[in-house]
C-alpha cells in the first residue's frame, strides 16, 4: 500500500482547509464578529495547543492502525460502527459544502449561462477520478498546485497594500464580548479539521508530531486572519460583513502598475485548486472509512452522486449560509472536540489498565 509523507499530508490539509478558511468561513466570521473577527482567530489559536496536544497523543497511540480497526478495538462493534457512520456524514458534508459553494460562485461570477448540471457533473467526475487513484495521487496534485496558490496569495496581499487602512482594525470589543463568542465556532471550525488526520494516519510514513501539528495550525490561522484583516482594512468592517465572497473582492482591487488590472481570474485557479483537493479527499475518506477492498469505488461513487443531487436541489444560497452558521459549524465543533476527548480518556484508561495488569 503506497504511503505519503507527513509533509505531503500537510500540503493536502493546507489546500483543503485553506479553501474552507478563505471562502466559507470568512463571510460567516465577519457577519458574526465584525471588526473583532481577527481577534477571534487569535484567541482560538492561543487555545489550540491544548487540543493539538490531545490530537498528537491520539495519533501516537493509533500507531498506524486503520481508524476502523482502532475504533473497533477501543470501543467495540456497535459504538465503532456508529462513529464510522457519523464520520462518513461529516466528510461527505465537508465535500458537499465546498462543492456547492464553488458551483454557486462560478455561476454567479464568470460562467452565468452554463448549465449547473454540466458544471457539477464534469467537476465531480474529475474529483472522483483523483480519489479513485488514491491518496498518493492527491498528494502529488497538491504538491503541484500549492506553490502557485501560495505565490498568488502573496501577490494579492502585497498588491493591495496601497488600499489598506489598518486603523480600521480598531477599536476592539466596542460591542462587548458577545461578537467574540459568536465567532468562535467558525474560527475553530477550520483548525479542528486537522483532526481528519485521524482518518488517514495509517497511510502516512510516520506519525505527525506536536511541533509540526502546531506549525500547520499556525499556518491555517494565517490563512484565515490574512484575508480577514485584508477585507476589514480595505472595505471597513461593515462593508466587509456584507460581502458574500470577501477574498474574491480583494482580487478585484489588484492593479499591477499603470496598465495591468482585472487579474481576478487568478482567484479562479486558487479556488478550484482548493475545491478539487478538498472534494477528492472527501470522496477518498468515504472509501477509507468503509474499507470495501473489492468495491472501494462504491462509497466514492455514491458520495459523488449524492453530492450532485444535493447541489442540484433548489436550495437558495441564503438558506445554505443560514444552515452552515446555525447548525453545521457548531455541530462540527461539538462533535470533533467531544470525540477527541472521548478518545483521549479511553486511551488513558486503557494504558492505566495495562500497567496495573
Amino acid at each position: 500500500m503506497p504511503k505519503i509523507s507527513v509533509f505531503q499530508s500537510y500540503m493536502i490539509i493546507m489546500l483543503s482547509v485553506g479553501l474552507l478558511n478563505h471562502v466559507i468561513i470568512l463571510p460567516l466570521l465577519l457577519g458574526a464578529s465584525g471588526r473583532d473577527a481577527w481577534l477571534v482567530v487569535l484567541l482560538v489559536l492561543i487555545a489550540s495547543p491544548i487540543w493539538i496536544g490531545i490530537l498528537s497523543y491520539i495519533l501516537k497511540n493509533m500507531n498506524g492502525m486503520h481508524v476502523r480497526d482502532w475504533l473497533k478495538q477501543q470501543f467495540g462493534m456497535v459504538l465503532s460502527a456508529t462513529l464510522i457512520v457519523l464520520y462518513s456524514v461529516l466528510v461527505w458534508l465537508m465535500g458537499l459544502i465546498s462543492f456547492k459553494d464553488t458551483i454557486t460562485w462560478t455561476i454567479a461570477t464568470y460562467m452565468p449561462q452554463s448549465p449547473m448540471l454540466v458544471l457539477a457533473g464534469t467537476t465531480l467526475f474529475g474529483c472522483f477520478f483523483a480519489a479513485y487513484k488514491g491518496l498518493r495521487t492527491i498528494a502529488i496534485l497538491s504538491g503541484i498546485l500549492l506553490p502557485f496558490v501560495v505565490i498568488l496569495g502573496d501577490l494579492v496581499m502585497v498588491a493591495n497594500f496601497q488600499f489598506k487602512d489598518y486603523t480600521m482594525l480598531f477599536p476592539l470589543l466596542e460591542n462587548g464580548l458577545s461578537p467574540l463568542w459568536k465567532g468562535i465556532p467558525y474560527a475553530a471550525g477550520g483548525l479542528l479539521e486537522l483532526s481528519l488526520l485521524i482518518l488517514f494516519q495509517h497511510k502516512l510514513t510516520k506519525k505527525p508530531g506536536f511541533k509540526s501539528l502546531m506549525l500547520i495550525c499556525i499556518i491555517l490561522s494565517g490563512l484565515t486572519i490574512g484575508p480577514l484583516m485584508g477585507s476589514i482594512t480595505m472595505y471597513g468592517p461593515d462593508e466587509a460583513a456584507h460581502q458574500r465572497y470577501p477574498a474574491f473582492e480583494q482580487w478585484r482591487m489588484v492593479r499591477l502598475g499603470e496598465y495591468v488590472e482585472h487579474v481576478d481570474f487568478f482567484s479562479i485557479y486558487q479556488w478550484l485548486s482548493g475545491m478539487y483537493i478538498r472534494v477528492s479527499l472527501s470522496l477518498l475518506l468515504l472509501s477509507e472509512l468503509w474499507k470495501l477492498q473489492k468495491y472501494k469505488w462504491l462509497p466514492m461513487f455514491l458520495g459523488a452522486l449524492f453530492m450532485l443531487v444535493a447541489t442540484l436541489l433548489p436550495i437558495s444560497d441564503m438558506l445554505s449560509q443560514d444552515l452552515l452558521s446555525r447548525y453545521y459549524f457548531p455541530s462540527f465543533c461539538v462533535f470533533t472536540i467531544g470525540v477527541m476527548f472521548v478518545y483521549f480518556v479511553r486511551i488513558i484508561i486503557s494504558t492505566l489498565s495495562k500497567r496495573s495488569n
